[in-house]
């Protein structure tokens, strides 16, 4: 069996699915009717080629992943001006700086660092969904493997539709720094006047100092306020429904030409609201966190299939917080090899993938993805459509998909590459 010699037979079934999602299911916001609309269009679409299909609906507060950046902006450019303000109107203004700016800073580790839902609830509710489908063994489920992505779509990043890098860049970088040095300027502050018995302390010296080092942040910070185009959602058609349809052509692959494992079940996992902080996902895992561990289950994900040269391993997530299965990258890589290419692992990077919120959770997954961590102009911007993707990277990718299946029913699973690391120590 060469399963992987099937990949260009689906690559123009894979461009026409992406055109067909992109022209019919516009504006895929996590949580919207667009996106559940794009999930019921998947789950017909993998009845086709599977024996299994299910949808499940999950509640999310979806704007609260990129959402709390604005409001943490305004947070910190208040508290530059209680700063100021503080040895003329009163020194107790330097109490609420504190807590802006602390607000600000937990938002940012919990929500952006750890992928948490720490202000959610601050945000309006809405419903999106998952969807799995399974092509079954001949014999018994001994193993599983998933191939992912998700059909949901970012709203515009207005710095890199501007200027990509070049502009994603200072903001970020200035905006986050800012932050922390505002911080830690009023957390000193606070701590002086607290010691003259909350006394207004002139801004003279080194506070007078700090505060035009403040001033000197804050474009950078107020840039954040403008960081999401909320009126446009892009087409998503490299980010994700190329990885989407990457995963939907191992089923279609494996059905066309009547193949099946003996004991491993095949997977396809299109999640929702992965642009909201990896929401469906870890939605997912936790559902099915007891059936995902009693069969040994094995997540690949992928997302922004769209450049060979940038193909990599993904085992570090959620902006370092988060390591996935090195035995899974393992696997992974082996498959590229086989394929032609040699994929190295992706040095940390400020995001995370689908594979990073099961691994939260306990299970086994990791990914591969063809982004560019320089991002291009079309990486969450209007340019992510339909006539702008990559037939080699998306043939390639399942290539390498339809391999790695291959490889991981012929070894008995993924203990054969976590005993073959074990050797190497």
């Amino acid at each position: 069996m060469n399963l992987k010699k099937n990949a260009k037979d689906n690559l123009e079934y894979m461009i026409d699915g992406i055109k067909y999602v992109c022209e019919h299911y516009k504006n895929r916001a996590p949580g919207s009717q667009s996106e559940r609309d794009a999930q019921e269009f998947f789950k017909k679409e993998l009845g086709k080629y599977s024996d299994e299909v299910i949808m499940e609906d999950f509640e999310l507060h979806p704007k609260a992943f990129m959402g709390f950046i604005p409001f943490a902006a305004i947070l910190v450019i208040l508290s530059v001006a209680a700063y100021w303000l503080a040895p003329v109107v009163g020194s107790w203004l330097v109490i609420p700086a504190v807590i802006f700016t602390l607000f600000a800073v937990l938002m940012f580790i919990f929500e952006f660092m750890f992928y948490g839902e720490f202000v959610d609830f601050l945000f309006p509710k809405k419903v999106s969904r998952n969807v799995y489908a399974a092509r079954k063994p001949k014999g018994e489920v001994k193993r599983r493997i998933i191939f992912g992505g998700h059909a949901d779509v970012s709203a515009e990043w207005t710095y890199s539709y501007i200027g990509e890098l070049k502009a994603l860049a200072p903001v970020m970088a200035g905006g986050i720094i800012g932050m922390f040095v505002v911080f830690f300027t009023n957390v000193a502050y606070l701590i002086k006047t607290i010691s003259v018995g909350m006394q207004p302390v002139e801004l003279v010296g080194v506070w007078k100092v700090l505060g035009i080092v403040m001033f000197v942040f804050l474009p950078f910070v107020a840039g954040f306020i403008f960081f999401i185009n909320w009126r446009i959602y892009v087409d998503g058609a490299n980010d994700n429904l190329s990885a989407c349809y990457i995963a939907a052509a191992v089923l279609k692959a494996m059905s066309d030409n009547d193949i099946r494992f003996e004991n491993t079940e095949v997977g396809c996992f299109i999640s929702g609201a992965e642009e909201a902080g990896i929401r469906g996902a870890r939605a997912f895992a936790r559902k099915h966190k007891k059936e995902l561990q009693d069969v040994e289950s094995v997540l690949i994900a992928m997302d922004t299939m769209r450049e060979i040269e940038q193909l990599q391993i993904y085992n570090i997530g959620c902006t370092g917080t988060v390591h996935s299965s090195k035995a899974v990258g393992d696997l992974i890589h082996e498959a590229g090899i086989n394929c032609g290419i040699d994929m190295p692992r992706a040095q940390l990077y400020p995001g995370a993938i689908d594979s990073d919120a099961w691994a939260q959770e306990g299970l086994t997954a990791a990914g591969f993805c063809g982004v560019n961590h320089d991002p291009k102009r079309y990486y969450h911007t209007r340019q992510d459509t339909a006539d702008n993707i990559s037939p080699e990277c998306i043939e390639l990718s399942l290539e390498i998909c339809l391999e790695i299946a291959e490889l991981y029913d012929k070894n008995g699973g993924i203990k054969h590459y976590e005993e073959a690391r074990k050797n190497k120590k």
